[in-house]
């Protein structure tokens, strides 16, 4: 995907032309996969080598297992959205390995991310807000549901450990009678050397929508 046309990233259903378009980038990463150490890979990535072979990724607290030879990922039980599996290939090619550096940023410190900025809102932070604004208690519960912790921060925050390399934080505030309830997403800084921004921008859509819906079962 290119930088320079972040503000066209598909909303879902995905309209003509980006199934091409996903299944080349497909196809790209997987090359890259082929090109690569596997146990640098797993250094890179936190994920692991089962004895045949197969990459064993934590994602969203579930097991992604790749084959790189056949070109699949799946997670047993857990269908996988054509939005989960580029930035997961994404994120395998890409880490850098890079620790976490304790700073935190907001999706404008990103590279590009300013610019991109209110339409991250609408697709990730806004539908938590809308969703969560006035029953703050049940996004720990939600987000329990995707491995995430609760955190001290906002009235409510919890963390989400997206890869064993990222974690995305989700904070909340309460309304006043004044102020409406509002929401914030940040990431550690190292974020950067793990994913192109597009992709972070796609996965934090995509865990605001599964939120949402571990709210609606709750």
């Amino acid at each position: 995907m290119n930088r320079g046309h972040m503000n066209r990233m598909p909303n879902l259903p995905s309209p003509p032309g980006y199934e091409t378009a996903y299944a080349q980038s497909y196809q790209l990463a997987f090359d890259r996969l082929a090109e690569s150490d596997p146990v640098i890979l797993c250094q890179r990535t936190g994920a692991s080598l089962t004895p045949d072979s197969k990459l064993e990724l934590a994602f969203l607290n579930t097991q992604v297992i790749v084959e790189i030879k056949q070109r699949t990922l799946d997670a047993p039980g857990h269908p996988l959205s054509i939005t989960d599996k580029l930035p997961i290939l994404h994120y395998l090619v890409t880490a850098s390995g890079r620790p976490k550096t304790g700073k935190s940023i907001s999706f404008k410190d990103l590279p590009e991310g300013a610019g991109y900025f209110p339409t991250f809102y609408k697709r990730a932070i806004g539908p938590v807000v809308h969703k969560f604004g006035n029953a703050h208690g049940d996004l720990a519960a939600a987000a329990l549901k995707l491995g995430g912790n609760p955190i001290d921060l906002g009235d409510v925050g919890v963390s989400i450990p997206v890869f064993p390399k990222i974690s995305i934080d989700w904070i909340l505030w309460r309304g006043d009678g004044v102020l409406p309830p509002e929401g914030s997403i940040l990431f550690d800084s190292s974020v950067t050397g793990y994913l192109p921004v597009e992709d972070i921008a796609v996965l934090c859509h995509s865990i605001a929508n599964r939120l949402c819906e571990n709210k609606a079962e709750l």
